[in-house]
């Protein structure tokens, strides 16, 4: 994989009402990684699955698409964009519960987690309505990539989508900490730059929606001892 790419910014599919102006991870980004790092039938983890962007791409790819999903009127929008034949492997639960027995192994993982910056104080794992600090943040997203890693084959990729947060004068380095973080449990191989062309969302700075015309993918691999 190179370690920079520019892609052009946008969506394959539009999100269900009421949700369109949310930010989330361009479809081509997915297919992009999924390609390099899977194969047909290979099983595909989103542990912050959304609205399922992940996890229909890959079913389109003929990966095997497994989700976990923290708000459940979004679990009930990716089963029936999956339906029956893939629906039923999106579980409805927190990501700092995620264990190894809730599916079979997965090959690869690619996902992007909720955000967070020093001037939030609400829970990001619990859709911004709990409090939290950006220090609590972090020791759930290292919490939250343990439970990943055992969900995942010795060997297995681990693709992380993310921004550093520039708001106002003020900038998060919420890639380089989150990196840091999971380097505590998976093996950090790098991160792939990512340039954004075309327009964006409309209002933002950036064509990403968080100040920066790049994101980053941290790319991560499972022990074979974890």
């Amino acid at each position: 994989m190179d370690t920079h790419l520019t892609l052009e910014f946008g969506h394959r599919d539009p999100l269900p009402g009421g949700h369109d102006d949310e930010v989330r991870t361009p479809d081509v980004l997915v297919e992009r990684f999924l390609r390099e790092y899977t194969n047909p039938g290979d099983r595909v983890l989103d542990p912050f699955a959304g609205f399922g962007t992940t996890l229909t791409v890959a079913e389109r790819l003929g990966r095997v698409p497994v989700g976990v999903e923290y708000e459940a009127d979004r679990v009930a929008a990716i089963r029936d964009r999956l339906g029956d034949d893939h629906g039923g492997e999106v579980r409805h639960g927190s990501t700092l519960d995620l264990d190894g027995s809730w599916f079979p192994p997965c090959d690869c993982c690619f996902t992007s987690p909720p955000f967070d910056t020093h001037t939030i104080d609400l829970n990001p794992f619990e859709n911004y309505e709990g409090e939290s600090t950006y220090a609590d943040y972090l020791d759930d997203i290292e919490a939250a990539f343990r439970g990943v890693a055992s969900a995942m084959v010795p060997g297995g990729t681990v693709v992380i989508d993310i921004v550093n947060v520039r708001e106002g004068e003020h900038v998060t380095p919420l890639a380089f900490d989150v990196a840091d973080r999971v380097c505590d449990v998976l093996r950090f191989d790098g991160e792939v730059v990512i340039e954004w062309e075309g327009e964006g969302y409309e209002g933002t700075t950036g064509r990403y929606g968080y100040g920066f015309d790049h994101s980053y993918c941290l790319v991560f691999e499972k022990r074979a001892a974890e």
